[in-house]
């Protein structure tokens, strides 16, 4: 995933070169003139990140989702891993680690989030002499910053005389391939470290180039930062240490990448083995590029903040683009023995609350006795509850909480409501989006100690809303009371 400072970056048998040849052709007609006009059509456009938080919605536009479109669905069905996208005029491509006849699948799509088209051939022309067949992982892939130069690929592969992986480096003149290796030795291949692998891109707005990756032997894993030249293709300084895995998190750190945001540097990182449910995708923090990176308290993305929908998600890549960003990852759909495992690629928007990416897709839980309480309702203390509290009783018409929540992007979002309902009748609860009412829930009574939930649809603006609920009666309404546990958003 390349980046530049005020935006994120966007991350077989050998095929004859002249198949990779006939597909950059082909998509050299889509693409057309904004490939071929400078490094402008292939850059994307610097979105400022999410300020602190505001009563009110952000104001983020809507991102470009095809019908059907799920953030818990992979875009591409079959195994498409470490996947990193940039868009190149009004074509998006993604690439990904080898599979089936390709050392580098490529595919297309005319939005983000799809449809994505697999591409004829391989986007990898053929591998340098000093690599081994197979092992091509983590495609990185950088627009050319002045007119004339070569779209830049950095790949990992197995060294043939060494059993430790490198970095190598490749140019093609359309986004599409064929990139074509160069030869001599990889770029990058600390065999102290045993190897390296997971090149990622980051440019500064001042056009200085570096280059982040990963340690490669188990024991050492690390994510490291270079200085590259100014045309990406030779080292400039001695790599710099930048995080290690901490005692919270799985195994080992890999699958760099970094962005700019509210002025900071957005390290995003997955932890554990790629194989495994517990993979994960972390975040750090830093105010230089070079560090110190504060680790964020918990994962981004994981099975469990998923529910299990998406197993072991990482391998994250940021596309930024005029709409919004997205976050571009893998999951696990099939286990094969082992370390084989199939790895689709999915998409899904990213929000940011200051320096705190959001994703969509995960839910949020917001416990009610925390949110502004008008009085009528207080806290109670519920044992068997989230947190062991709860917000209640909803006894009259003005009984109301106010719950601040956050929403990546704007959009349509379910809001599960979490309540008990003890007093024998229904109750009637209006919900409000920012002042205005967006529908009700009713809250059916419920028996001794248990627990039950019920989902509304509301429209969030991107960035900080407020969940206002209330209790209704009259009318012919019902006069139940119900207490609130928590709400959870998604």
């Amino acid at each position: 995933m390349w980046r530049t400072g005020g935006a994120p970056r966007a991350r077989g048998p050998l095929t004859p070169l002249f198949v990779g040849a006939v597909v950059s052709g082909a998509v050299a007609l889509v693409v057309g003139l904004a490939a071929s006009c400078g490094p402008d059509g292939g850059r994307p456009d610097a979105r400022a990140s999410s300020s602190a938080p505001a009563p009110s919605p952000a104001g983020t536009a809507a991102p470009i989702l095809p019908p059907g479109y799920s953030p818990t669905e992979p875009v591409l069905d079959d195994s498409f891993a470490d996947p990193a996208a940039v868009k190149v005029g009004d074509t998006y491509f993604a690439y990904g680690t080898n599979g089936g006849d390709a050392k580098m699948p490529v595919a297309t799509a005319p939005g983000p989030a799809g449809p994505w088209t697999r591409s004829p051939g391989d986007g990898l022309a053929r591998l340098p002499a000093w690599a081994e067949e197979g092992w091509t992982w983590a495609p990185e892939v950088v627009p050319p910053q002045r007119r004339g130069d070569p779209y830049l690929l950095y790949f990992t592969a197995r060294r043939r005389d060494a059993d430790v992986q490198c970095i190598g480096i490749a140019t093609a003149t359309s986004p599409a391939g064929p990139f074509v290796p160069r030869e001599g030795e990889p770029l990058i291949c600390p065999a102290r470290l045993g190897g390296a692998i997971d090149a990622a891109s980051f440019i500064e707005d001042d056009g200085t180039r570096f280059l982040l990756y990963k340690s490669d032997a188990r024991k050492t894993a690390a994510i490291y930062l270079v200085q590259l030249t100014s045309d990406g293709l030779e080292l400039a300084a001695p790599a710099t240490r930048l995080l290690g895995r901490s005692g919270d998190e799985p195994v080992l750190v890999e699958a760099p990448d970094l962005v700019k945001r509210d002025g900071k540097y957005v390290l995003f990182y997955s932890a554990g083995w790629y194989f495994k449910p517990n993979y994960q995708t972390r975040y750090a923090v830093a105010s230089s590029v070079w560090g110190p990176y504060e680790k964020g308290p918990a994962p981004i993305q994981s099975t469990d903040l998923y529910g299990g929908k998406i197993e072991g998600p990482g391998s994250a890549d940021v596309l930024s683009d005029g709409t919004g960003d997205y976050l571009v990852f893998h999951g696990i759909t099939e286990y094969h023995g082992g370390s084989r495992v199939t790895r689709p690629m999915y998409v899904a928007p990213l929000g940011w609350d200051g320096t705190r990416p959001v994703v969509r897709g995960v839910p949020a839980r917001y416990e009610v006795e925390a949110a502004r309480l008008n009085g009528c309702v207080s806290a109670l203390p519920r044992p068997n509850a989230s947190g062991g509290k709860a917000a209640g009783p909803f006894a009259r018409d003005d009984c109301t909480v106010d719950v601040r929540v956050f929403a990546p992007v704007a959009g349509r979002y379910s809001v599960r409501v979490q309540y008990a309902n003890r007093s024998g009748a229904e109750s009637d609860l209006e919900v409000a989006v920012n002042g205005t009412a967006a529908g009700s829930v009713r809250l059916a009574a419920t028996d001794g100690a248990d627990w039950t939930s019920v989902t509304a649809q509301v429209r969030l603006g991107g960035g900080w809303n407020t969940l206002g609920l209330r209790r209704l009666s009259g009318a012919g309404r019902p006069a139940g009371k119900g207490q609130l546990d928590y709400l959870e958003v998604r």
